[in-house]
């Protein structure tokens, strides 16, 4: 028995294994090493068109998938770094970066891979940390065409197979069968450079005729995009839109492809090249073609997308001052900013509201919970990608400073009220019990008292405001340590006392982040506390 068959099989496997793991690695480790600097560079990415194309192909080659970049596109949609329609231009590059791989793949040079991935990492481990991580990121990619020489050389076995030529035989006989069974492949694997890896080594070794390689490569295609569907499930409405748009953008990119694509087959036919650079060109007229036919359609494709999203009735609450255009126009963008600090903090009124008095939705509750950490990391990423020179005049540069310590406060206040506040509330704390009865009323409303005094004191700029937060806090601290007296005394003999304890410590820490609103109104009374406000500030930075 001729076991050549089944070693290679087990060789093609193992490096499809290789492959996708690699494929994995590759943006695991770009995200891991994309600090504070890889924030604010995709900050500015998102702000201009050309620069979004260009860093989708860059993404794409570096993630050694489309269907990775896709996803992470979605991701950056979802927390409000990247706007629908520049999403779309990032996934637009990233299909041209796939044809770069697929053209790679289809090279002999793929063979000497394992030897690259050997000296990567050997120079890895004796390098300096930060050319480290830069290592990684190679590794990953070198993984990902060791990965492909497996396929290649396990493919190869595989003509003297009966039952694979057989099988091989039966899906080519039908254009349209071959094509979904890769759409379907390319879905389940969620890689396009994966199932056209495994086609040019097939190709390469003669098991597919020459015919097979357009529905191949229309099937991945269009396969790829189902990534971005599966990543976008359960995000808010932008993010599900931008993943309906990329596959629309795949789906009706082929129609024109299907004639240039037969046209291809009956010249390319009498081109001396090998059966995966057929592929790899091929591919890269699909991109070229989808590319130059959507370019100009990018708006509509992002109002189709988010009009199938808004199918799903899904409530959203997403960013709605955040303009990226106007992201270099200072004093409109602070301005902007601004205004969506404003409105963050109306829904978390909201959710404290809900909270403690139990008076909206509890689906409505959640969904606050879950979207007030990414309308404030909007802000953030926003922010940092506002354009701030130092002799801006002064009266710009107070309102950047403040709206920074807002920022900063609004962003701790999130982080309490979502993840501490929220387990105690819906947890089984009795605020019915003896020692708080005739007091936790009293608590609320001061508490109330100071947190809207101090929005308001920032939405309108007023020092009346400010001043009226910092008495009734003055009070309500009063109160706080009151209560926590007496319960620290006897917490032994009340249930769940030290709870209650820690409830009335987050109020208090809640509190003093909420008076950063009203102090900002507070710090220039008058022209000379203004300039002197201003100069002590000067170029500091805020660690968001």
């Amino acid at each position: 028995m001729d076991l050549a068959p089944l070693y290679g099989l087990l060789l093609l496997i193992g490096g499809v294994g290789l492959f996708l793991y690699g494929s994995n690695e590759c943006p695991d480790n770009i995200r891991k090493y994309l600090g504070k600097s890889g924030k604010a560079f995709l900050s500015h990415v998102g702000a201009k068109r050309g620069s979004s194309f260009l860093f989708g192909t860059l993404l794409s080659v570096m993630m050694q998938s489309s269907a990775a970049a896709s996803s992470f596109a979605v991701g950056l949609v979802e927390v409000g770094l990247l706007a629908s329609e520049r999403a779309l231009l990032v996934i637009m590059g990233a299909s041209v970066g796939t044809g770069l791989i697929v053209y790679f793949l289809s090279l002999d040079l793929i063979l000497f891979s394992p030897l690259i991935f050997a000296v990567i990492v050997f120079l890895g481990r004796f390098t300096k940390r930060r050319l480290k991580e830069y290592f990684k990121i190679a590794e990953g990619i070198a993984i990902v065409f060791f990965g492909m020489s497996l396929i290649k050389l396990g493919s190869y076995p595989l003509v003297y197979s009966s039952h694979i030529q057989n099988l091989l035989s039966f899906l080519t006989q039908s254009a349209i069968l071959l094509a979904v069974t890769t759409y379907l492949l390319t879905s389940v694997v969620q890689s396009s450079t994966a199932t056209l890896a495994i086609a040019i080594g097939m190709a390469s070794s003669g098991l597919l005729p020459f015919s097979a390689i357009l529905p191949l490569v229309l099937g991945a295609y269009v396969g790829s995009s189902s990534s971005a569907l599966l990543a976008a499930l359960g995000k808010k409405r932008k993010s599900q839109g931008l993943a309906w748009s990329a596959f629309l953008y795949r789906a009706f990119g082929i129609v024109p492809m299907i004639p240039l694509g037969l046209l291809y087959l009956k010249v390319g036919e009498n081109l001396s090249i090998s059966m995966g650079a057929h592929i790899a060109l091929l591919q890269m007229l699909l991109v070229l073609v989808n590319v130059i036919v959507s370019l100009p359609f990018t708006s509509v494709l992002s109002k189709m997308g988010e009009g199938l999203a808004s199918l799903s009735e899904k409530e959203a609450i997403e960013p709605l001052y955040l303009d990226w255009d106007f992201v270099d126009v200072t004093a409109l963008a602070v301005s902007l900013l601004s205004k969506e600090i404003v409105r963050t903090s109306n829904f978390l009124e909201e959710f404290l509201y809900g909270l403690f008095y139990g008076n909206i939705d509890e689906d409505h509750l959640y969904l606050l919970k879950a979207s007030l950490p990414d309308l404030v990391n909007s802000c953030i990423f926003y922010r940092s990608a506002i354009t701030w020179v130092s002799n801006e005049d002064q009266s710009l540069t107070r309102e950047f400073v403040i709206t920074s310590y807002s920022l900063n406060a609004l962003k701790n206040m999130v982080t309490l009220a979502t993840e501490r506040l929220f387990p105690l509330m819906t947890g089984n704390i009795d605020m019915r019990n003896p020692l708080l009865s005739f007091k936790w009323e009293d608590v609320k409303r001061c508490f109330f008292d100071v947190f809207t005094s101090s929005l308001g004191a920032y939405a309108l700029d007023d020092p009346y405001f400010a001043n009226k937060a910092f008495r009734s806090y003055s009070k309500l601290s009063v109160k706080l340590g009151e209560a926590k007296n007496e319960l620290m005394l006897s917490h032994c003999t009340i249930e769940d006392g030290m709870d209650l304890i820690d409830l009335l410590t987050l109020l208090d820490a809640f509190l003093r982040e909420s008076l950063e609103f009203a102090r900002a109104a507070r710090r220039y009374e008058t022209e000379y506390d203004e300039r002197s406000f201003v100069d002590l500030q000067g170029e500091k930075e805020f660690d968001l």
